[in-house]
């Protein structure tokens, strides 16, 4: 009897003889051997050098074709130098969409006490007539406006620069009031009994402003001040608006134009508009070009996050889906480099807008998608940028690459009719209390992420410029343990969620610090917990950005996103409201956000039950004497309970732990040498029935 290795070589050899090689090309060169084909492309192929190997199909006719593999992975790859420039680039590109998003933090910086105070339509002279008081223009705006019930520590009064005395509008006011002295009496008030006190006089709201800053802001330039402070949120609610429309624009747009040129179209977009937002003097030219230029953003990340994850596969796709955070963090720590050059809000906005004229010029190396391509039935310019894949990433093409590329892009084509449609995540089979949720989830994170850092504008503009460095740096940390928690973790939701539950409730501390500090320190302790808090929201946002398709079935996933990105950002147009609960006090805003963090952590906390990561494995505990300890006592106490005391207690047999480890490091090896005897037996009579 022959041996079974005997009976596989048989095999096999049977096999061989009856295979048919059908060449793919009837060319000379089919009948040459598969180094001398590469040899022969390398040295004439005037496209890019690729060395082509050739790939033979040994299924028979008879056999019904197999559906056409996803030719575009074999040929890019998951990840190559082909993958780091284009994605590079579009990771760029977020730097100028970041800064326009931050930069109202340095254009409309919160005003502070003693910043601007109320100028009457008609401006009080001096002796001669000539021109405004300027030298004692203090004691005259104590003299014209309501006091402050708020006192200072060192014998300072504050005047409500938002009102004005009723006859303050009278041209003989200065002269009626000329011999008035004292500056901590406070004028036209009257004391009763109770200690209250009362105006003798009716005070009006004030419409004229006089600013005191040397930054000229939209603020100082359009007297965004006291009532008029609302407009700044809603200059931030615009560019929410911009973001929801956006996004709908480029979902539709994506139909006909491919992303590489849709993200072309919104960079010159992004430069016209942005530019006239900085060089218009009207605030509602301002807040209508602030949206279309948020619009051209938008498109511009939509397309080229299209791009990335149709060239990336595997591993890769999660890390550049998480790490594309990572440079709005970076130009966020770089936005105060660039303000710091700049005395007025116009220049800025022109200098953000002018930046993406660089990646114009870099443009011409991003790559496009080729699925996209594929699906339009463009075989030409996808077959060219695959060839220009496999060049910088030294990849082999097969010689049929033309036909399975158009095997494929039918196929893609089916696939395109037969999309979900929007209801269908809906459809119970994922439950819908997660698919709230996750919607749920998503407001927050974005309310968070957006709001938190405008809110830093609340804390004075002396500080500004560390402050948004320390935000940035927080948000770069957040993003890698995202990742950390992505990649190595099985409950990433509960993780996350955990942490932005801590982080919401340590915020609440913030109302610890005392006022009495010095205000550097005062500013330094509070920014520690908007840091946190900035932190366990980038953590999040990570988690989201990434793992949110785990929550149906993978058709259904571009669909599931696109509905919970625009519901989010439709609720982000609301955010900036919570801006204006700081008339109440400064930190409310801060309470406000920490609440809503606390929120979504227990909303990530509820989708942990149902969706943990399975691809990573769940790591077994190493055995440690502790280990056998409690087993072993385990074990005794079953025993026990099993029979009678007396018959427990009267076994004289005892042993110690480090005999237990003795004896099962001694029968391990002892099974261990049976095992390879038994094996050395079997080889070596397989060896003496081999010659027969």
């Amino acid at each position: 009897m022959p041996s079974i290795e005997l009976q596989e070589r048989v095999e096999n050899t049977n096999k061989e003889k009856n295979t048919t090689e059908r060449p793919i090309f009837f060319t000379p060169h089919d009948f040459m051997s598969d180094a001398k084909v590469s040899a022969y492309y390398q040295h004439n192929a005037t496209q890019p050098r690729v060395s082509f190997k050739v790939r033979r199909d040994k299924s028979t006719r008879t056999s019904p074709p197999s559906p056409p593999n996803d030719i575009v992975q074999q040929v890019c790859g998951n990840f190559g130098h082909w993958q780091l420039r284009t994605i590079l680039l579009i990771f760029l590109c977020k730097i100028p969409c970041a800064w326009f998003m931050a930069c109202i933090i340095y254009t409309a910086p919160t005003p502070q006490k003693g910043d601007y105070y109320c100028r009457p339509p008609s401006a009080p002279l001096n002796a001669s007539g000539a021109q405004e008081i300027t030298t004692y223009m203090p004691a005259w705006v104590r003299m014209s406006q309501p006091v402050s019930d708020e006192r200072g520590t060192d014998r300072r009064f504050y005047v409500d620069a938002c009102n004005i005395y009723e006859e303050q509008l009278q041209r003989d006011f200065a002269a009626s009031h000329a011999n008035y002295s004292n500056p901590f009496e406070e004028p036209n008030v009257e004391q009763l009994a109770n200690g209250s006190l009362v105006l003798r006089v009716n005070v009006l709201p004030c419409e004229h402003f006089k600013h005191n800053s040397e930054y000229i802001s939209l603020v100082s330039q359009f007297d965004l001040v006291c009532s008029r402070q609302l407009l700044i949120s809603m200059t931030q609610s615009f560019h929410g608006l911009g973001a929801f429309i956006g996004n709908l624009l480029a979902q539709h747009a994506l139909k006909h134009v491919n992303p590489r040129r849709l993200m072309l179209t919104g960079m010159f977009f992004q430069i016209f508009c942005g530019c006239i937002t900085g060089l218009v003097t009207n605030f509602q030219l301002h807040i209508y070009f602030r949206c279309l230029t948020s619009i051209a953003c938008t498109v511009i990340m939509s397309a080229g996050q299209v791009i990335l994850m149709d060239i990336t596969a595997g591993r890769t796709k999660t890390i550049v889906t998480t790490l594309s955070e990572l440079f709005w963090g970076i130009g966020l720590i770089l936005l105060p480099g660039i303000s710091i050059f700049f005395d007025s809000w116009s220049y800025l906005y022109l200098a953000i807008s002018a930046s993406v004229i660089i990646l114009i010029f870099v443009h011409k190396w991003i790559a496009d998608s080729p699925r996209w391509l594929l699906r339009r039935n463009k075989l030409d310019r996808a077959l060219e940028q695959l060839l220009h894949s496999a060049a910088l990433n030294h990849q082999s093409i097969p010689l049929d690459l033309e036909q399975k590329l158009a095997a494929f892009a039918k196929q893609l084509q089916q696939d395109t009719t037969k999309a979900t449609r929007y209801w269908s995540i809906w459809d119970k089979t994922t439950d819908r209390k997660y698919i709230f949720c996750i919607h749920g989830v998503w407001v927050g994170t974005i309310i968070l992420h957006n709001v938190t850092l405008l809110m830093i504008r609340t804390m004075g503009m002396e500080y500004i410029h560390v402050n948004t460095v320390c935000m940035g740096l927080s948000e770069v940390l957040g993003i890698f343990m995202g990742l950390y928690f992505i990649l190595y973790t099985r409950r990433r939701w509960l993780w996350s969620g955990q942490l932005l539950i801590a982080a919401g409730a340590v915020t609440y501390l913030i109302w610890m610090v005392p006022n009495t500090l010095k205000l550097s320190r005062r500013v330094g302790f509070e920014m520690i917990f908007w840091m946190f808090l900035k932190f366990a929201t980038a953590i999040a946002f990570a988690v989201l950005a990434t793992c949110t398709g785990e929550v149906v079935t993978p058709e259904k996933r571009p669909t599931l996103m696109f509905s919970v990105v625009t519901h989010s950002r439709f609720w982000l147009i609301f955010g900036p409201t919570i801006s204006v609960t700081i008339q109440i006090h400064y930190l409310i805003p801060i309470t406000v956000l920490a609440s809503l963090a606390v929120v979504t952590g227990i909303l990530l906390c509820f989708l942990n039950r149902a969706f943990w990561n399975t691809d990573q494995p769940r790591r077994a505990k190493a055995p440690t004497p502790n280990t056998y300890r409690r087993n072993s006592s385990a074990e005794l106490l079953r025993r026990a309970s099993a029979g009678t005391k007396m018959e427990f207690y009267e076994n004289p047999l005892t042993i110690s732990i480090s005999d237990l480890w003795l004896v099962n490091a001694q029968i391990e090896t002892i099974t261990e040498q049976d095992v390879l005897t038994a094996e050395d037996g079997e080889k070596e009579a397989k060896a003496n029935e081999a010659p027969k």
